[in-house]
């Protein structure tokens, strides 16, 4: 069985490829020949580079407007005849014209998020967004939500467009193994830089409604009882310069750091130190119908994740000890105050949520609908 991923945008920006990459590997060991299609840009090359090994097919193509990018894809994916063909998303950009394909490929259609609610979005883009949720619905052979939510709310959707029958998934993000491949050199480099620092860590995107100032309003919070807590903030994002002002007005620069982007092979040593990881998420549609990547990849370090009661973190962990209320940095700096150097912690079996894993279910989800 040949399967085509069909990718947009850089992967520092828009992170659909994250899924393409996760399985492709998984689904060569399973006898799948697999191919990717992406956007030729540095970060794109160099995480394939890092992620793929030779069985998979890479096809690039160019920066470009819209229309000209679902032209070359539509030509791609017609020299690639695969059998599936699956959508990372479903996008104005995102897609083929199914028509020009020989063979018709069955069609595999991801949602990862539900824009059409997301009432700070520009009216036109929420509206858009509806037409290719609505619209993937009649065209897909199957459906894969990466959330609970979207699992729910598409089911419902099928029930009333009288599509009950067709098929869907319900597959969250994953980690990668070799997350645990810490370099020794960067570890050591890390203890060095930490000292006897208490590492509370979070890995994401610098935006206000992800709970980046309620991260840093509890270190305000924290600033004289436990001024060991340094909080390590990973990711880059349009809020990162009103945070770095936040941080310096309320003087807690010696407790917060901003390391920016890093690439995924420097990951594990900064993940290996941490003492705790943070996943803050508001009671909102957005948060509910999306699925934080970096909770999974928190899991095979065993420390606590302090998040919020909302979503794949609600679906995913049963103590209630790591959980705050929404937008809270008070509660969340209480949570924080008790917090140990160094102490494991019960978490849900990472095995189960590493991408080895979910290929599997991704292929037997697959196959079955050609059985």
């Amino acid at each position: 069985m040949k399967i085509a991923f069909l990718t947009t945008g850089d992967i520092r920006l828009i992170a659909t490829m994250k899924r393409a990459l996760g399985h492709a590997n998984h689904l060569a060991d399973l006898g799948w020949e697999v191919s990717i299609v992406a956007l030729d840009c540095p970060e794109n090359r160099l995480r394939v580079g890092e992620e793929c090994d030779g069985r998979v097919k890479v096809r690039w193509f160019p920066a470009t407007g819209a229309l000209s990018e679902v032209s070359i894809k539509t030509r791609i994916v017609a020299e690639l005849r695969p059998d599936w063909l699956y959508l990372c998303s479903y996008t104005f950009r995102n897609r083929v014209v199914m028509g020009r394909i020989p063979g018709r490929p069955r069609l595999a259609i991801e949602h990862s998020e539900l824009l059409s609610s997301i009432k700070g979005l520009n009216p036109f883009k929420r509206m858009l967004a509806r037409h290719f949720e609505e619209k993937s619905l009649r065209e897909a052979d199957h459906i894969v939500c990466a959330s609970r939510y979207l699992t729910c709310h598409y089911r419902h959707r099928l029930l009333d467009l009288g599509l009950s029958d067709k098929s869907l998934t319900c597959l969250p993000y994953a980690y990668h193994e070799s997350l645990l491949q810490s370099s020794e050199c960067d570890t050591d480099e890390l203890k060095a830089a930490y000292g006897d620092r208490t590492n509370v860590v979070y890995l994401g995107s610098m935006i206000a409604n992800y709970g980046l100032f309620t991260m840093l309003d509890a270190v305000s919070h924290l600033r004289e009882s436990r001024s060991d807590i340094l909080l390590h903030l990973i990711g880059e994002g349009p809020d990162l310069a009103k945070a770095r002002r936040y941080v310096e007005e309320k003087g807690i620069g010696s407790q917060v750091r901003f390391t920016g982007y890093l690439e995924e092979r420097r990951l594990p040593a900064h993940l290996r130190l941490a003492d705790a990881f943070l996943a803050p998420l508001f009671n909102t549609i957005q948060d509910w119908a999306r699925c934080p990547s970096k909770t999974y990849m928190y899991l095979p370090f065993r420390k606590p994740v302090f998040t919020c009661p909302v979503g794949e973190s609600a679906e995913l962990f049963s103590d209630r000890r790591l959980f705050f209320p929404c937008g809270d940095g008070r509660a969340l700096a209480d949570r924080l105050s008790r917090l140990d150097r160094g102490t494991d912690h019960q978490l849900p079996p990472a095995e189960l949520h590493s991408w080895r894993h979910r290929t599997l279910q991704l292929s037997e989800a697959l196959l079955g609908r050609d059985e």
